[in-house]
Formats: structure tokens, sequence, C-alpha cells
């Protein structure tokens, strides 16, 4: 069974017809399709497909890191819904991935996707602002507080990095730590105790980005 993601009509589960001829090869993950799909059930069945383009070639973490974006997308995004904003960020992650030349980048294209995805389930906090609708201090220290926001504390993250993280300059120094910090605490409840399979993956291997 697979499990495919269309602008319109969001992830949805389908089962493939048998295939013959040049459609015989089997499908390729991380390789965009143009389909046909059939049926009324919420299983579809592929009725005609054409590769739109080759498969990305991921290698190692690089694949690891894919498979941790799928399986976001698996575990978080309700079936049916259609995002063309999703679906827009999830094509430029994989391009991210296939272009990244270093941990650095791998890390920035994991973290993107992330807050794509929370701010599309509506679960991604305002990063210039803290609870009280004040502007977030670069200077300040904030942490976390589920249902309130962004709240003063000592011990938190520097405001600097948030606002970096808003704006998407991931160059300034602790962006990256703290971007990863942030979103494993906005996933985790969202993911509940099931852990993932592709971090895993990394744990096994190494110590990886995602």
């Amino acid at each position: 069974m697979l499990q495919l993601l269309l602008p319109e009509q969001g992830r949805i589960s389908a089962v493939v017809r048998r295939r013959s001829g040049k459609q015989h090869r089997a499908l390729q993950p991380f390789q965009p399709y143009l389909l046909s799909l059939g049926g009324r059930s919420a299983l579809k069945t592929v009725l005609q497909l054409e590769e739109q383009a080759a498969a990305y070639p991921y290698r190692g973490r690089v694949l690891y890191s894919a498979l941790y974006l799928n399986e976001l997308l698996c575990r978080l995004w309700p079936a049916d819904l259609g995002s063309d904003t999703l679906f827009a960020d999830y094509q430029q992650s994989l391009v991210a991935l296939a272009q990244s030349s270093s941990d650095g980048m791998l890390e920035q294209a994991l973290r993107q996707f992330e807050f794509a995805l929370l701010a599309e389930l509506g679960q991604l906090p305002a990063l210039e602002l803290d609870a009280a609708a004040q502007p977030v201090q670069a200077e300040q220290y904030y942490q976390f507080a589920a249902e309130q926001g962004l709240v003063l504390s000592p011990q938190g993250w520097r405001g600097a990095a948030l606002l970096a993280i808003a704006a998407g300059d991931w160059q300034q120094p602790d962006a990256l730590r703290v971007a990863k910090q942030l979103s494993r605490q906005l996933l985790a409840p969202l993911l509940g105790d099931k852990p993932l399979t592709s971090r895993a993956l990394f744990q096994q291997r190494s110590s990886g980005p995602a």
C-alpha cells in the first residue's frame, strides 16, 4: 500500500493495479508522478501513472533525513486534507536535501520543513511575540510554555535566536540549535509515545540531525 501526497487531495492511501511492460518497474519514493486515481473508499486505486522526473538518489544520512520528512507527514498530516503550501514546502525540502553538502545544510532543510508543517497544522507559536503579546527582545531569554507561548525564563533561549528563526536567518550562531530544541518540544505532544523509526535509524548509524 502506498502513501501519496497530492496538492489538492493531501495525503491518501492507495494500491497499484498490476503493471506490465514499461510500467512494471517498482515505484520509487521521493519521485514525482502524474497519477490517475479511482475508487470511492478511503483506499484509492492507482489506475495510471507517469514518471515526471527521476527519483532523488539519496544515500546515507540524507536518505534518513528524507525518510524522516515522510514519517512526519504520515504521522501528523490528516488524511485527505489538501494543502498547496505544504506540498510546495515538501518539494522544496526534497530539493534542499539533495543539494545539502554539509551537516548544517541538512539541519536547515529539516528545521525548515518541521516549522512549515507545524505552521500548516496551526501548532507553530509566533516567535516575534511573547505570551503577553510583547515583542521578543534579542537580549532576553525565553522558553515555550504549552498553551501560552514564549515566556521569559533565565534558563531559556536567547531572543536573538528566536527572532532569527522567525526571519529564516540560519546564519545566526544559535538558530539551528534552538530550532531543533523548539521543534522537538512542539512535535512531541503531536507524535505521542510511539518513537520515530527514521530517528532510530539515525541513532543506529551515528548521531544525526533529525
